[in-house]
């Protein structure tokens, strides 16, 4: 039955209920759920619509909100392509960072960590041949970080927002950060905002927070074997 709305879980039983009621299914039945076109809609040609259909087959409701995906549960969509072989195959969008409060925020209170704090990981094929309407989900896998991977992530964290908070987001390289990487997020380098950044006013690309691709294949297969039957 064809549903253009659905409410949000009201727990976290129920999203991974219905989060594995995906698995298997390409994003064009997922779109023929949602009453969308599907493999026709011209829409799913881009990776981003791919994932708004997840949000709306889940019941996300943050919408333009910068709060975790499902408000009332604390817990971050995040979809993932692996390829044939079930690797990562590209580093993972975590927030944008806002630049010029880079002095005055604080790791416990911080975008990152209010994004990660808990995550659903829904992998998606990725494949170069065929439209992006016949890839399918595999299976949900959901994620609290240990008290190892926030330190990780805090760290990484630390480093790159105190050289923000001094001006130096331009001597930031995409090598910097173990897990935890700050790469431009724009469609190309030619977009640029202005920030007031440690006195001086800076153009610059926007920047954003990326996971790196090997520390979340680790986690995927971490998450995998240990909710495999023995």
């Amino acid at each position: 039955m064809k549903r253009s709305y659905i409410g949000p879980p009201s727990s976290i039983s129920e999203l991974l209920e219905r989060a594995h009621a995906l698995a298997g299914l390409s994003l064009g039945e997922v779109a023929a759920i949602l009453g969308e076109k599907g493999p026709s809609s011209d829409r799913l040609r881009t990776k981003g619509h791919g994932g708004e259909l997840i949000e709306r087959a889940l019941g996300a409701n943050a919408g333009n909100l910068d709060m975790p995906d499902f408000t009332e549960l604390s817990v971050e969509l995040k979809t993932i392509p692996l390829d044939g072989r079930g690797k990562v195959k590209e580093s993972t969008f975590v927030c944008s960072i806002d630049l010029e409060r880079a002095s005055e925020e604080e790791w416990e209170t911080s975008r990152v960590w209010r994004k990660l704090c808990c995550v659903l990981w829904m992998p998606v094929q990725s494949s170069a041949a065929g439209p992006l309407s016949t890839r399918r989900l595999g299976t949900p896998v959901l994620w609290r970080p240990d008290v190892a991977q926030q330190e990780q992530i805090r760290a990484d964290w630390l480093l790159l927002m105190g050289m923000i908070a001094i001006g130096k987001v331009e001597d930031i390289s995409a090598h910097l950060g173990e897990v935890l990487q700050v790469r431009p997020k724009a469609k190309d380098s030619q977009v640029k905002v202005e920030v007031l950044m440690d006195g001086e006013l800076l153009r610059v690309n926007p920047r954003g927070f990326y996971l790196r691709a090997r520390f979340t294949e680790g986690l995927l297969w971490s998450l995998t074997e240990s909710a495999s039957p023995p």
